[in-house]
């Protein structure tokens, strides 16, 4: 991250409005018919469960089929001036990802909680580019971002992607991290090393969350520690060529690296706590961003 991207607004708009939307999501006949029009009209009534769920249950794939419509309506959207360029674009980015998400849940069948995760995600999306897409804006600082941050962890607590006292945890630990931006930030200024040290704990905490554009965690989370730290080392010999790092900064974080990996091996023996796991991809992550600069 070359600045501070406190929210993961932009890749996770999505989720935003899920905790208000419940795991049992409906769609009211007013103002979301307006937008849901762009799924619904192509399916059934509205008794029971949503048009989408009657979808999904007949095996149909409504979430692709009406992609084409919410395009539309992005374009219509994009004309009447109510939402930028780029906010149109990253709309319809999410909307693609969505779909995506919707292809790996039907390889085995849609089930109960699933067809909530899609329609909390789904009215939240439709709510974004009601609202003008507000919520795709960049935040400046880590304290702007909380709200955000809490809201999508009260969505994944919602769609039992995380306890309640994994949330606590999450919430507490971005408090702390306001309080360390606050320190850095006593003469005025944050400096780079200040900064790629907030954007490194900032990941971290996101792969925590788990909420990536298609409701899975960045890439990175979905390698082992060991793999990652090999990665390290390659990136770093990169940076270390480039002159983007000195000699003596790849020094360092190869000696801080060799400590995560005898940590990494020390884990591998035991049954680590989530703890555990998360200061550990904390740290590589913070060492990425180091070999990164």
């Amino acid at each position: 991250m070359s600045h501070i991207r406190l929210a993961l607004v932009a890749t996770t708009a999505l989720t935003l409005a899920a905790g208000a939307a419940g795991a049992q999501t409906q769609y009211p006949s007013t103002t979301q018919d307006r937008l849901g029009a762009v799924v619904g009209a192509l399916f059934g009534d509205r008794l029971g469960l949503s048009v989408m769920d009657q979808a999904w249950l007949r095996g149909g794939r409504p979430l692709r089929d009406g992609q084409s419509q919410f395009s539309t309506q992005v374009d219509a959207s994009l004309r009447a001036g109510s939402v930028s360029s780029s906010a149109a674009t990253r709309l319809r980015s999410d909307y693609t990802a969505l779909v995506e998400l919707e292809t790996r849940y039907a390889a085995d069948g849609i089930n109960t909680q699933e067809r909530a995760d899609l329609n909390a995600r789904y009215t939240a999306l439709t709510q974004t580019l009601q609202s003008g897409a507000s919520g795709y804006e960049e935040t400046d600082t880590v304290a702007q971002g909380r709200v955000a941050f809490n809201a999508r962890v009260d969505a994944a607590v919602t769609a039992r992607r995380l306890t309640r006292t994994e949330a606590t945890r999450l919430k507490t630990d971005y408090q702390a991290l306001i309080q360390i931006e606050t320190r850095y930030n006593a003469d005025g200024t944050i400096n780079a090393t200040e900064r790629a040290d907030l954007d490194a704990r900032l990941d971290a905490l996101d792969l925590r969350v788990g909420d990536g554009p298609t409701g899975t965690t960045p890439p990175a989370a979905n390698l082992t520690a060991r793999a990652r730290l090999t990665n390290l080392e390659t990136t770093l010999t990169a940076s270390e060529r480039s002159g983007a790092v000195t000699r003596s900064e790849a020094a360092d974080v190869r000696v801080e690296a060799g400590d995560l990996a005898r940590l990494d091996a020390a884990y591998t023996r035991t049954s680590p706590s989530a703890d555990d796991t998360a200061y550990l991809s904390r740290r590589i992550g913070e060492l990425e961003a180091r070999a990164r600069r």
